[in-house]
């Protein structure tokens, strides 16, 4: 452990990559655990020094293995595990036998980040704006073909960033409208995950019910408008499909508008 603290950069690298390795054992776990705040904070301060990939594995190790301790450290945590993320899809592509490797480690980054989300829901409400922005560039990847592989999760996310606040954030109608339109504009990047995109849908509806039936979106109508149209779609795409599940999804926001939305919606 003490060479965590070393001076050489190499030396604290090679402990880090170490201490990760350890987390294989159950008693390593429950020795490391007392410690845990000091070792995130060495771990986020190397990677501030150098820009090594096995780290952020090594990172995302620690927050697979120790998911319900990690909340006060979601801030930081979220914000290297997302530039990590932004960096790896940015560079993909570059070299053609990374590429595979590149994708299943910026899927394992996102599913970090989503447990980090999961460990602080219901708690911590003032750290959720600032996370908004943190991770905003990360779930706009994962909403577009190059971070397909990862939508379900970034879903996901959206999903906690909506449901833990009172107010729904003018950068997240942003997200809100984006993702209606993926569906309408059949981007393909939703295809298959109605189911995953309604959870957020509903959040937004439920959260901010006024805005929800008010506000116009740049010529687009209001969000009830965008999300009669995203219903309609489910409706269309699952008789061309023969698939009655994928229609239930619409069959779910009907009833979560009729639910959340208030008195005079019926008519």
């Amino acid at each position: 452990m003490q060479h965590l603290y070393s001076e050489h950069i190499a030396v604290k690298v090679d402990a880090a990559l170490a201490l990760s390795e350890l987390l294989e054992h159950d008693v390593a776990i429950e020795f490391i655990r007392p410690g845990l705040g000091n070792i995130l904070k060495i771990f986020l301060k190397i990677m501030d020094e150098i820009d090594f990939e096995d780290l952020v594995s090594a990172l995302r190790k620690i927050v697979d293995v120790f998911e319900d301790d990690i909340a006060p450290y979601a801030i930081s945590l979220c914000q290297k595990l997302s530039e990590a993320h932004v960096r790896l899809i940015q560079s993909k592509g570059q070299y053609e036998d990374e590429d595979n490797e590149a994708g299943l480690t910026a899927d394992g980054l996102i599913t970090a980040i989503r447990r980090v989300l999961n460990s602080i829901s219901g708690k911590f409400p003032e750290l959720y704006p600032q996370l908004e922005v943190i991770l905003e560039q990360s779930l706009y990847i994962c909403l577009s073909e190059a971070g397909e592989t990862s939508t379900d999760e970034g879903l996901s996310c959206i999903a906690e960033l909506i449901y833990n606040q009172n107010a729904v954030s003018p950068r997240m109608w942003q997200i809100y409208g984006h993702i209606i339109n993926s569906y309408l504009g059949d981007k393909g990047v939703l295809d298959g995950l109605v189911s995953a995109a309604s959870v957020p849908l509903i959040n937004f509806m439920v959260k901010d019910p006024v805005t929800f039936k008010t506000a116009n979106f740049n010529g687009q109508g209001t969000p009830l408008d965008m999300i009669f149209k995203f219903i309609s779609k489910i409706f269309q795409d699952g008789r061309e499909l023969e698939d009655e599940i994928h229609s239930m999804c619409a069959v779910t926001l009907i009833m979560a508008l009729l639910e959340h939305l208030g008195e005079g919606l019926e008519s």
